[in-house]
């Protein structure tokens, strides 16, 4: 009788910044992933990451990480104009994928994906590593008490100032972008909240060598509820975000991010602090896409989940061509 694997044999596409300081310690954090080979085209980077993780195999071409039998699962950190052909090169090899986020650029391309998933049978996820964390939790929590009451109004916010040169962030033909790279997380959130997509939208934006680095959109909902959601590079950070009912509002400070805090909620009764327990958002995340493999069951965040975002950032898009 054979014994099923106990932990997920993962490769790396691209040696990426995050899939370095956050990707590959959250894998080994997760308990049943393990690191058994990477990908990159350069040589230099190559040498770095087996010295810094003990990796014996490592591959100059990409088809040649799709190809090892050794290899179970696909961690994609590349630019997000990569993410689709990678993706489904990697799922056609037999693998599974946990692609960063945005899944892809459009919710065309992520619709073919998906197709590719299920004709292949292996997993596809977004990484939204913050879906994980405690903080996400409570919110559901109080979400789903029904405190707030019908929801009338949201604002999300996640900005930072980008000042690294040279970063794909800026590059129009990588998939650069604020939306593309900070905005998907407000719009995550608002699906995360609605499940729903908006039925109306305006957005305006500020752009600089062919990419937005300060953006802001406004969405309606078929219910009457009005979002405001914001991105940027270009100045100081903040990310937060409120939710606005008839009965009461949460407050969530540090909203995408795994630290220990507070969320808090505001009612007719007064002001409550909910306590937020540090958080392995990336751990979190590759220990669920790992068992979700071994347990042959759907990760935390579906294709559908993905899509429908997409569908709310090809809106905003869209609004921005109407505009200028």
């Amino acid at each position: 009788m054979s014994i099923a694997p106990q932990s997920v044999r993962w490769g790396i596409l691209g040696y990426a910044r995050i899939a370095r300081l956050n990707g590959i310690p959250g894998m080994q954090r997760a308990g049943n992933a393990e690191l058994a080979a990477i990908a990159s085209r350069d040589p230099n980077k190559l040498a770095e990451c087996a010295e810094k993780f003990s990796l014996a195999r490592l591959h100059l071409k990409y088809e040649d990480l799709l190809a090892d039998p050794d290899v179970d699962a696909i961690y994609i950190p590349l630019p997000n104009s990569l993410h689709k052909p990678w993706s489904i090169a990697a799922l056609r090899a037999g693998k599974h994928v946990l692609c960063e986020k945005p899944l892809a650029l459009n919710a065309a391309e992520a619709r073919e994906m998906a197709a590719v998933s299920r004709d292949t049978g292996k997993l596809l996820m977004e990484g939204f590593m913050y879906r994980y964390t405690d903080r996400m939790r409570h919110v559901r929590e109080v979400l789903d008490s029904g405190v707030l009451g019908p929801l009338r109004h949201i604002n999300a916010s996640f900005r930072f100032f980008l000042d690294r040169p040279n970063t794909i962030k800026a590059q129009p033909e990588l998939g650069g972008g604020a939306l593309y790279d900070v905005g998907c997380y407000p719009i995550s959130l608002l699906g995360m909240i609605t499940g729903e997509v908006p039925v109306r939208c305006q957005a305006t934006a500020e752009f600089e060598q062919g990419v937005d680095v300060n953006l802001s959109a406004l969405l309606q909902y078929d219910d009457g509820l009005i979002v405001n959601i914001h991105c940027g590079f270009n100045a100081h950070g903040r990310m937060h975000a409120e939710i606005i009912g008839t009965l009461g509002t949460l407050e969530i400070p540090d909203t995408f991010l795994d630290p220990a805090g507070e969320i808090r909620l505001h009612t007719k009764d007064g002001t409550r602090s909910i306590a937020v327990d540090q958080s392995d958002r990336f751990g979190a995340e590759f220990r669920d896409f790992s068992a979700a493999i071994l347990e042959g069951r759907q990760p935390m965040l579906t294709l559908d989940d993905s899509i429908r975002d997409l569908e709310v950032l090809d809106m905003i898009r869209a609004s921005l061509q109407e505009t200028y």
